[in-house]
């Protein structure tokens, strides 16, 4: 009488391993993606929340010392110098920031979390912009002709270490 095996063959042993380990890969392969594939939406929010500082950026005045409505410029006037600091109290907030020179408060390492510097430009849905911080650095700089402009770096970070940053170039015209 013939009696049937009742385990495996080593064939079969090493068969089913080879597939557990395609499976394995496989399955590790796409985890290991995930966090590429979102990459774009965290730089659209840090591009989103750079645009929103620009435009605040470039809605200030260029120094304290100027007075548009006397057509007074520092720099340019023969009596008036460019203060070139910042006079805001960072605990007031954005709404505090009167010139340039104000956002340099963010500089080094006084950043702004992303959330909260979401609220104080009234963004939507701020809780998204949680895990950035954001730095803005203001220098005075002079271009070839010798002309003085001031040199604004904002560097939006999130908490995996990947930054953009963007320069934006100040000059005196109003």
């Amino acid at each position: 009488m013939w009696r049937a095996n009742a385990g495996l063959s080593l064939l079969e042993y090493v068969v089913g391993l080879a597939i557990l380990a395609i499976v394995l890969v496989g399955a590790g392969l796409f985890f290991v993606s995930q966090p590429r594939q979102l990459d774009p939406v965290f730089q659209f929010r840090a591009v989103s929340l750079a645009e929103a500082l620009a435009e605040q950026v470039l809605a200030v005045q260029y120094d304290a010392a100027n007075n548009p409505q006397a057509q007074i410029r520092c720099d340019i006037d023969e009596d008036v110098n460019c203060l070139n600091s910042a006079t805001a109290d960072v605990s007031s907030g954005i709404k505090s920031f009167e010139h340039l020179d104000d956002f340099h408060l963010w500089c080094d390492d006084n950043a702004i979390t992303g959330d909260a510097l979401a609220a104080q430009l009234a963004l939507s849905r701020q809780q998204l912009y949680a895990r950035y911080t954001v730095e803005t650095c203001v220098t005075l700089e002079t271009d070839n002709a010798g002309t003085a402009f001031k040199k604004v770096l904002i560097a939006i970070a999130d908490q995996n270490g990947a930054d953009v940053s963007f320069t934006l170039h100040r000059y005196n015209i109003r």
